[in-house]
């Protein structure tokens, strides 16, 4: 009975997610919406669930849209130019290959913990970078677990594809969120301490 309400649940914010990413003609809508779904979905993982889904997907996306926009295709630009330069150097130098793979290295793991940040934190855009790199590099058994999801999940797709209209999206999200909130509580409890 919870398992199907739990299922219930995706599906109504992965069809909200689907409208907003399409109200947004996708390329503006996709990030506001993604951050969105992980700020509804970070408030079920806190047990908070008496709120409107739909009014509140509506306005944190609204509230968010710019910001989301900016974080989002700003991480995509980054991550290109972070690519181009391996590409460069792979002509040029070895070591400076090295060094751009690291900083690759280094930029994906933040990639995993950008939108968890966000949604948990109320900090600026840069402490925002700032703090899912440095959670993502100390916390490794976190960033495997998300790597280990994120790949069943693209096998899973392939097996049932179907499943992606309707609840794909939202349980990957409910996973990496879950995910990351069991990083952020390991955090405050050191601080606590």
């Amino acid at each position: 009975m919870r398992f199907g309400e739990w299922l219930a649940k995706l599906l109504h914010v992965q069809v909200i997610w689907i409208l907003f990413c399409l109200i947004g003609l996708f390329i503006g809508g996709i990030f506001p919406a993604t951050f969105t779904m992980f700020s509804i979905i970070r408030k079920w993982i806190m047990k908070q669930d008496d709120f409107p889904v739909f009014k509140t997907f509506l306005k944190t996306y609204k509230e968010s849209f710019f910001k989301t926009n900016l974080l989002g295709y700003g991480m995509i630009l980054l991550g290109s130019s972070i690519y181009y330069y391996i590409k460069l150097f792979s002509s040029i130098s070895i070591v400076l290959v090295v060094v751009s793979l690291l900083f690759g290295l280094v930029f994906l793991m933040t990639s995993l913990f950008i939108i968890p940040v966000y949604v948990h934190f109320d900090i600026s855009l840069p402490e925002v970078i700032k703090h899912a790199g440095v959670i993502a590099v100390s916390h490794p058994l976190h960033i495997l677990l998300m790597v280990v999801s994120l790949i069943g999940f693209w096998y899973f797709l392939f097996l049932v594809p179907a499943i992606v209209p309707f609840v794909g999206f939202s349980f990957i999200s409910y996973i990496l969120m879950f995910i990351a909130n069991s990083a952020f509580t390991s955090i405050e409890r050191k601080v606590a301490a």
